[in-house]
């Protein structure tokens, strides 16, 4: 049974920054489905009511911490109590983002905003895996952990070289922590989602993909929030159980594709009109 392959029946998993509507609840909902226990932190308590009407509407069971991730006293607390009820299987960390006020040139950007945007999107995530980790640890059950990084860890980020900083940190951080957390058991996996919907960034933008968007991904779309929980749900699951140390691009394609390509998938360099005419006659006859 595919239950059975999955391994998250009773299984106990932190979210960390599940609420909001977004990946963190489309994680949340995808796990209760799965038989998992989740146990959901957000600092909002009405973005964290958002994933438990979620994960109630799914019929699942979870526990609610209304915590600050960068916080080591909140993350401490709320593993703590949660592990009271049961043993903890595993580590979502979600939380992270760079807010509008942020984005700037390199030059512009103040070191106090680069340090705000190391501490939610970096610093948290080690704060929670150092608390999940050393508990799992302490088990020595094994388990898994799974962090939400991004595509601009693995490339760049013009006007967000603060974000793309901080991903690139938890691609070491993830690395780092399966090498040291292997021995035991404990799988380290990280999750580089490229563009996605979610209530947070759809504010600045329309309901539909612009055409720019849709030519920069091969796939032709943007992601939604359960494109990346059905790859956090792989790697949670007994299915990844020889994968560790590993970062899983989930971004329509968009990460291979090269930037000397035009809008018409072909490279710039090619400009002879007969092979251009040729090469797309080929591509719409395949």
């Amino acid at each position: 049974m595919l239950d059975e392959r999955l391994g998250l029946t009773g299984r106990r998993v932190v979210v960390a920054g599940a609420g909001g509507g977004g990946i963190g609840t489309a994680v949340c909902r995808l796990l209760v489905e799965a038989g998992a226990v989740v146990v959901a932190l957000d600092n909002d308590p009405d973005h964290l009511a958002l994933s438990e009407r979620a994960m109630d509407d799914a019929g699942g069971h979870y526990h609610s911490f209304v915590a600050d991730v960068r916080s080591a006293d909140d993350v401490g607390a709320a593993v703590i109590g949660t592990a009271e009820a049961g043993p903890l299987h595993g580590l979502v960390h979600v939380a992270g983002g760079l807010f509008p006020d942020q984005w700037a040139s390199l030059l512009e950007t103040p070191p106090e905003t680069f340090d705000s945007v190391l501490e939610l999107n970096l610093r948290s995530a080690f704060l929670t895996t150092r608390a999940v980790g050393t508990r799992l640890v302490e088990q020595r059950t094994g388990g898994s952990i799974v962090h939400l990084t991004s595509i601009a860890a693995l490339s760049a980020m013009p006007f967000g070289a603060t974000y793309a900083a901080a991903k690139a940190g938890m691609v070491a951080l993830t690395r780092t922590a399966a090498l040291e957390l292997g021995p035991s058991g404990v799988r380290v996996n990280a999750v580089a989602a490229g563009s996605v919907r979610t209530p947070r960034n759809m504010k600045q933008s329309s309901a539909d993909d612009a055409p720019s968007e849709r030519a920069a991904i091969p796939l032709g779309r943007r992601g939604l929030p359960d494109d990346i929980a059905g790859a956090v749900l792989f790697l949670l699951s007994g299915l990844s159980g020889f994968v560790s140390g590993q970062v899983l691009a989930v971004d329509g394609g968009s990460s291979a594709r090269p930037s000397f390509l035009d809008d018409d998938n072909l490279p710039v360099f090619v400009r002879d009109p007969q092979l251009r005419a040729r090469l797309l006659d080929d591509e719409g006859a395949g």
